[in-house]
């Protein structure tokens, strides 16, 4: 057994009493460990370790399969383990990093359940300090990765949009330009465009007995197209059949693919306006842009679906609000992200409304869901709150949504919420110094 003297000379224990030390010694034992890993990180955490002498390395698992070695020393006291076991059901079952032992050393080791159970006992006001002090520091860290990949995606969204900018108004100029030199034809038939599946399959024959009649062959593949643009056999021309239902097809395939070039133009500016492009601070900007710019990066534009639900809009004119852009944005995905989440896969609808108010702007983002259970509804804008099942989310969303309106813009963010019914409403000043 480990002398109460030698405990005594250690910094971690020097202040203890000596009935205090006698435990420690009596749960503790000296190891002597050899050149190698002392313990893994991932493996369960069962120890805590003070160094008597000898040297160490600790590292941290990066992204990569390798270790990250972050600091070594030789200073006698220097704690490692499972040093979070006061935290009891909360502490991390798991290594947090890994030992390396460099020359033969000695340790003063202490089963962590009974090192955890000690320091709760001997100094509980300790414990609760540290403990709020872990969980700000996680808290702190979480956001901060959150924002460092959102910064990330900024910057890629940016150069994306970028290299991709100038190719797609390249190619809507190329597609205008095609449609104004092809030959002129009439592009709507005089024939009522067939909904029914068996009429649509009549008019598509009837037009193969006039073409047949007509002598005009291999045009089988374009009779489609005809009939699509509402032409029966009275409207085929006399002469050059084949020359007009030819010129009408490429108008139709190219006017498809302006239709196409022009929604890669509006999502490379939606794109553009979610990653704040022009890296303003701040600016005078109108909701119903970023608003728009989150509708269209989660995948729907206003009225269209995403999976089994619905985005709609409903906007009046609003003044524009000085803030900022990438910040807001972030706060209406989140908004959005989390209804669209709610209404799950039975599917529903998501209303975002904007209206002008005494302070300035007022968006509602509204959710025909489940709701909110009500224990949860005061907390909601709480750190790690989450309505989403385990490893679904953060708890987070809410938060940084909270931070950004509230301490960043000197707005305000509420919610209610009864089943069929959940609303967001976020009040912005016009700017911070009018609030």
């Amino acid at each position: 057994m480990i002398e109460i003297s030698e405990l005594r000379s250690l910094f971690l224990f020097e202040r203890l009493t000596d009935e205090q030390l006698t435990l420690l010694a009596q749960y503790g034992e000296v190891l002597d460990a050899k050149v190698g890993p002392l313990y893994t990180e991932g493996e369960k955490a069962s120890c805590f370790y003070v160094l008597l002498q000898g040297s160490l390395a600790l590292s941290h698992r990066g992204n990569g399969s390798e270790d990250l070695e972050v600091s070594r020393t030789r200073e006698r006291g220097v704690y490692c383990g499972a040093w979070e076991a006061y935290m009891g059901d909360c502490a991390p079952d798991w290594y947090s990093s890994s030992v390396r032992i460099l020359e033969p050393s000695q340790f003063f080791v202490l089963p962590a359940w009974k090192f955890g159970l000690m320091v709760r006992e001997w100094f509980p006001m300790a414990v609760h300090l540290l403990e709020g002090v872990r969980v700000g520091l996680t808290e702190a860290q979480e956001l901060t990765a959150a924002r460092e990949r959102l910064l990330a995606l900024g910057s890629l969204t940016a150069g994306l949009t970028h290299e991709l900018g100038n190719p797609a108004a390249a190619l809507a100029r190329t597609l205008d330009q095609l449609q104004t030199s092809l030959p002129a034809v009439s592009e709507r038939g005089s024939v009522a465009v067939p909904t029914d599946p068996l009429r649509r399959a009549d008019a598509e024959d009837a037009l193969l007995d006039a073409l047949d009649d007509l002598g005009v062959d291999g045009l089988d593949d374009l009779v489609p197209v005809l009939v699509e643009h509402g032409f029966g056999p009275e409207d085929l021309p006399a002469d050059d059949v084949e020359g007009f239902t030819r010129s009408l097809a490429v108008r139709s395939l190219v006017a498809e693919a302006a239709a196409a070039s022009a929604r890669i133009s509006a999502l490379l500016a939606s794109a553009g306006n979610y990653a704040q492009l022009d890296r303003a601070p701040e600016r005078w900007v109108d909701v119903r842009e970023l608003l728009d710019a989150a509708i269209s990066m989660l995948g729907a534009g206003a009225g269209r679906a995403v999976g089994a639900s619905r985005v709609v809009t409903d906007y009046v004119d609003v003044p524009q609000i000085l803030g900022h852009t990438g910040e807001l944005t972030q706060v209406w995905t989140n908004l959005l992200d989390n209804a669209l989440d709610a209404l799950g896969s039975g599917g529903g609808t998501v209303t975002v409304r904007v209206r002008p108010s005494t302070e300035g702007v007022c968006v509602e983002i509204a959710d025909n869901g489940p709701g909110i259970p009500p224990e949860l509804v005061s907390r909601i804008f709480e750190p790690f709150v989450t309505t989403k099942d385990v490893g679904e989310g953060t708890g987070l969303g809410l938060d940084i949504a909270w931070r950004v309106v509230v301490h960043r813009h000197r707005g305000r963010l509420s919610v209610t919420s009864v089943p069929g019914d959940t609303v967001f409403r976020v009040w912005l000043p016009i700017s911070r110094e009018e609030n």
